[in-house]
């Protein structure tokens, strides 16, 4: 049995029985983890963090080799983030990152990257200011880039030529499909250079990039899209929160995690299913 301290992100957070609760976490150094906090609903004072969803702390956990749950036996509070209640459309964001960063990020696979992009985007988010629709897409972007499932920019996902200048976004197809490949969709749009450059660089981008707020929304769009296309089930937050039509509903950070579906071949062990044409 190991001993290990990490700093962490609450993704989730659920009751266990009446006195403890049970939680996902996304840590700098393990990874994704799934944690149980004993006697944490009855004695508080016990701890120094709630461990609430969306907030930043310091864990010290026991990792026993025979399960993913894990015993969280102290927690630390580094950073509420409680601004980030304080106004609806960004409370949807940032349920959205938490539940997307959950659906994509298998057990026990570290990836420090990750972590450091989701926690610098939530404490942007929380220092007000910021551009929401530029935040989202960067985010989004750089996820997706970092997981290794971002949409194929450069070839068509039919034959596989060459996309340079004149590709269409297919809904049905889930990214550029050729003008050759175009009776596969006949309702895909075009994709303009600037929008594919623009994605392009968003997803090696430490952070968001300035751009017009009508290429942002057509980011967020095609985005949105991708993301329905590639995952088993919707996220709920991208269902109820802020979604490509503006609509506003408070988030759900409790819901249960939306799956994305795996490519084939792809080295990195996750649960989930195959399925064609992917990036």
């Amino acid at each position: 049995m190991g001993i290990h301290t990490a700093e962490a992100i609450v993704l989730r957070r659920y009751p266990f029985r009446e006195t403890s609760i049970t939680l996902t976490c996304l840590t700098d150094q393990f990874g994704k983890l799934k944690g149980l906090v004993k006697g944490i609903r009855t004695v508080p004072n016990r701890y120094r963090s709630m461990m609430e969803s969306l907030t930043i702390n310091r864990i010290v956990f026991y990792d026993t080799h025979s399960s993913q749950l894990h015993l969280i036996s102290q927690c630390d509070l580094l950073n509420p983030l409680a601004e980030l209640q304080r106004d609806l459309s960004m409370a949807c964001l940032a349920a959205l990152c938490a539940e997307l960063t959950d659906a994509v990020t298998p057990i026990g696979d570290p990836q420090p990257q990750l972590y450091y992009l989701l926690k610098q985007t939530l404490e942007r988010l929380a220092l007000g200011g910021a551009d929401l629709t530029a935040t989202r897409v960067h985010f989004v972007a750089r996820l997706l880039r970092l997981v290794g499932f971002q949409p194929q920019l450069n070839e068509c996902i039919g034959c596989g030529s060459r996309v340079e200048q004149s590709g269409f976004w297919s809904i049905g197809q889930g990214g550029l499909i050729c003008p050759r490949c175009l009776h596969e969709d006949p309702n895909a749009e075009p994709a303009s250079p600037s929008m594919l450059e623009t994605l392009a660089a968003l997803s090696d981008a430490a952070q968001p990039i300035a751009m017009e707020q009508s290429l942002a929304c057509a980011l967020q769009q095609r985005l949105d899209e991708f993301l329905r296309w590639r995952l088993e089930r919707p996220l709920k937050s991208l269902i109820r929160g802020q979604g490509a039509g503006g609509e506003k509903i408070l988030p759900t950070p409790h819901a249960p995690p939306a799956r994305l579906l795996q490519s084939p071949g792809r080295a990195r062990p996750t649960p989930l299913a195959p399925k064609h044409h992917l990036a």
